[in-house]
């Protein structure tokens, strides 16, 4: 089910009169970390300050909010760069335009009911693992590959990001999951004694699971047809987030929760704060695509997709630093 989440609901909305409004599809319930510094620009002010009105609406999957920009029910996509690139192979020209984390976020933990007999990854033969979609696949296979596992050995499901996700692997239907955004952070409080089996949030865990630190992920993506149409929009909302992103920087962590919508905070405050502090370090410091990030996600993603392997993707096409220009 859709919800749209107004810009009424969120403090600073409105924009300057006669300013063009931009609707941006996002994924995920609860604090999810590659949401923060829109929903922080969105409460600032900051996209009324630009002259431009924010509508966010938000969607099951991160692949749903691509879809929906495909689509045009949407202007702009909040997703990762890995969805760019598949797209791609299947000829639609996306390109990314801001890029709000450069640390990967999947951690893979044993379901709770499985912890038993579930020790270790090559304990993962057989198993039903839950993923956020089909974003995380790759990470899955290159980790569970590198510990003798073949793609076929093993089942998937999607589970999503946020509570649908937490409650998949509470469900007692799942051996594993490879859960996104903090997720993990949301178990180990409800689950002390959670086994995780690798958290690729680190820069070891990212050279393990991804084969590289130069990563990218919470991009503003859109397509090139309504980026050559509407430059100055996309300048304007890239320029805005990033502000979100810098005011974050010099902010506590009580300060950025506080400007959260209610909707996007849990009644745990503390959890929250976990949550946001082992975030940050993951967070680019303008926006900018970090050096050598979409060489590295063609090369892991071509191990797990013939279309994209084959394909001949024009990397430079797929994203853009030319948004977020200073001048106005």
């Amino acid at each position: 089910m859709r919800v749209v989440l107004f810009c009424l609901l969120l403090a600073g909305c409105g924009g300057k009169p006669g300013g063009p409004a931009v609707r941006i599809a996002m994924a995920g319930t609860g604090l999810q970390t590659q949401l923060v510094p829109m929903l922080v620009a969105q409460a600032l002010g900051y996209y009324r300050e630009e002259g431009v009105t924010v509508t966010f609406e938000n969607l099951a999957t991160i692949e749903k909010a691509m879809q929906a920009m495909i689509g045009g029910s949407v202007d702009v996509a909040s997703n990762s760069y890995s969805q760019i690139l598949l797209v791609s192979a299947e000829g639609q020209r996306v390109r990314a335009f801001f890029v709000g984390l450069r640390r990967n976020s999947f951690v893979l933990v044993v379901a709770p009911a499985a912890a038993g007999r579930i020790r270790r990854a090559e304990d993962l033969k057989g198993a039903v693992i839950g993923t956020v979609g089909a974003t995380g696949l790759p990470f899955l296979h290159h980790y569970l590959g590198a510990h003798g596992l073949r793609p076929g050995e093993f089942s998937t499901v999607t589970i999503g990001v946020g509570m649908p996700a937490i409650a998949a692997v509470e469900s007692g239907r799942l051996d594993a999951a490879n859960v996104a955004g903090g997720d993990h952070i949301r178990l180990l409080r409800r689950h002390p004694s959670l086994r995780i089996l690798v958290d690729s949030s680190t820069p070891e865990g990212m050279r393990e699971t991804f084969g590289s630190e130069a990563y990218s992920a919470g991009v503003l993506s859109a397509k090139q047809s309504w980026l050559d149409a509407n430059p100055d929009t996309a300048r304007r909302v890239a320029r805005a987030t990033r502000r979100g992103l810098q005011w974050m920087a010099a902010h506590s962590f009580e300060e950025i929760r506080e400007k959260l919508p209610e909707a996007f905070r849990s009644e745990d405050a503390a959890l929250d704060l976990d949550v946001l502090r082992w975030a940050r370090d993951g967070y680019t410091k303008v926006g900018r695509m970090p050096a050598g990030s979409p060489e590295a996600w063609k090369r892991l993603l071509g191990t797990v997709s013939e279309r994209v392997r084959d394909a001949k993707i024009d990397l430079a096409a797929t994203w853009t630093d030319e948004y977020l220009s200073e001048s106005k």
